[in-house]
């Protein structure tokens, strides 16, 4: 049997590391995780970037002592991955550099007003919208004890009360749909911007958020794979879409929000449920 001889002393150092005793079971079931890990990410890295691959002059071989840690040529793939096919936060990115992702983390890249002091960073028009959403609404209603006097007195300037918007629960959505069909404005886009308030898009990006508004879900993963790649590529590329339509909407609003926003309440109005 032939042996490769180490190219470089990283490399000799790696295979001196593959030579040690393991002493237990979960050590073991930990090291083969880590190196299941390792071949997936550099098996995905040259089916998905090849010309990239072959360019690289970083190791593939995590630093000595440190398999906890991705390689390099690793770390090279995980920033192609949000630089070209789907994002990953900030947090995700840096703690790459020191722990190791086992798996693909999801991070919610929807509309997220749940938490504490979100709603106050939504623009005037994603507020005016919250009445109009059942998660709104409910928060609105239950969790705000003050949230009429609060929406009251945002939109006092633009002549727009909360008793006056009709509960969306009265609200024929089918009506409203082909209502907002026949349109030519952004305003087309309304039905879509309820749903991302709702997180109801069934879009894996836009609806992972608490729906208590009292703690944040933990985040979704997926294995590394070509499946999971896929998928969340072509699910980013729809959730891409529809946050671009839904920003039309806000943009639209924003540029003149008074008569705009009057024009909303009356469509809102034309989609209520027969009595």
């Amino acid at each position: 049997m032939s042996h490769l001889v180490p190219t470089s002393m990283v490399e000799a150092i790696y295979s001196l590391q593959e030579c040690q005793l393991t002493l237990d079971a979960s050590a073991a079931l930990n090291y083969l995780e880590t190196q299941l890990n390792i071949y997936s990410l550099l098996a995905l890295y040259q089916q998905y970037f090849p010309i990239e691959w072959s360019s690289s002059q970083a190791t593939i071989y995590p630093i000595a002592n440190q398999l906890h840690r991705h390689s390099p040529r690793e770390l090279e793939f995980i920033v192609l991955i949000y630089t070209h096919l789907f994002p990953l936060s900030h947090w995700i990115v840096e703690t790459a550099y020191e722990e190791r992702l086992h798996s693909i983390p999801v991070t919610p890249m929807g509309i997220n007003w749940t938490m504490d002091d979100e709603i106050e960073h939504l623009k005037h028009s994603w507020q005016l919208l919250l009445p109009l959403s059942h998660n709104g609404r409910r928060w609105l209603d239950e969790l705000h004890p003050e949230g009429s006097d609060w929406f009251d007195d945002e939109f006092a300037m633009y002549g727009i009360k909360y008793s006056d918007i009709d509960h969306p629960d009265k609200i024929d959505y089918k009506q409203l749909q082909r209502q907002c069909n026949n349109l030519n404005s952004p305003l087309k886009f309304l039905p879509l911007a309820l749903k991302l308030l709702d997180h109801q898009t069934k879009n894996i990006w836009l609806d992972e958020y608490a729906d208590d508004f009292y703690y944040q879900p933990d985040h979704t993963t997926l294995p590394w794979s070509k499946a999971s790649i896929d998928f969340l590529t072509r699910k980013w590329q729809q959730a891409s879409r529809m946050l671009d339509h839904a920003d039309n909407l806000i943009d639209w609003l924003e540029t003149d929000l008074k008569p705009y926003a009057q024009i909303l309440l009356h469509l809102w109005k034309q989609a209520l449920k027969p009595h």
